[in-house]
């Protein structure tokens, strides 16, 4: 690895806060998600349009749906021509947040909230005791046009079903500045999955199955039982 490909690296991983996700982009993409992939293609290639009115993604689906893979193809793309991007989850913010105090914190809400692009993941995941913070870096990136991409393993019916105001005023900002997208467990990742278990039982204990079927095995989402392909949510 010469040292222009250092340099990127370096970048991307500043970006996504991992070592991770680095490889993760349109050169490595499998190709299980070909609609999706397209979809995050022509975001980056419009992202100039996109930023300039602060329009953004939200996708969700279920565990190995490849939501994590789209954002991180975008911010290795956008990261790699130029743009200040941040990847990281509520759930991080806060866990970052309890560790500083008085002006450390504010410092670090400011760095959040001045990206050219901010990707949260999983969101949901983190509950609600916190969305007075959720809903002003929400806020903060509305106003100032940052887009956001958003992933969520559960339905925008399932966010939208509280009663609290703080959470449902984020959700509304979230839905006004994204473009909601359902993405589908591939069936080749279901295989696969299923393949991996029936290998742990085989080396465990022998030819099983051992365990009762679970009533559904579905995310929140539902995409085993709705048509396998990716659609807009309206």
């Amino acid at each position: 690895m010469n040292v222009e490909e250092l340099v990127k690296r370096e970048y991307r991983r500043m970006a996504l806060g991992t070592d991770r996700l680095c490889d993760w982009d349109f050169a490595h993409d499998n190709g299980e998600n070909p609609i999706l992939t397209d979809i995050c293609q022509h975001y980056v290639t419009n992202f100039k349009e996109m930023k300039a009115a602060g329009m953004g993604l939200m996708l969700f689906g279920g565990t190995g749906a490849g939501k994590t893979y789209a954002v991180a193809e975008i911010v290795n793309a956008l990261t790699d021509a130029g743009y200040h991007c941040m990847y990281t989850s509520l759930l991080k913010i806060y866990t970052r947040l309890s560790t500083l105090y008085g002006d450390g914190r504010q410092a670090y809400l400011d760095k959040i909230c001045s990206q050219d692009l901010l990707a949260l993941d999983e969101y949901g995941s983190e509950g609600e005791s916190n969305n007075q913070t959720a809903l002003y870096i929400i806020n903060a990136c509305y106003e100032k046009n940052i887009p956001l991409i958003v992933t969520s393993h559960y339905h925008k019916e399932s966010l939208a079903n509280t009663h609290n105001p703080q959470r449902l005023t984020a959700l509304s900002r979230l839905w006004e500045r994204c473009a909601c997208v359902q993405v589908h467990v591939p069936q080749s990742r279901r295989y696969m999955v299923r393949e991996q278990l029936d290998r742990t039982e085989e080396l465990l204990r022998g030819p099983g199955p051992y365990y009762e079927e679970p009533e559904r095995f579905t995310e929140p989402c539902e995409e085993y039982r709705k048509p396998k392909q990716m659609k807009l949510i309206k």
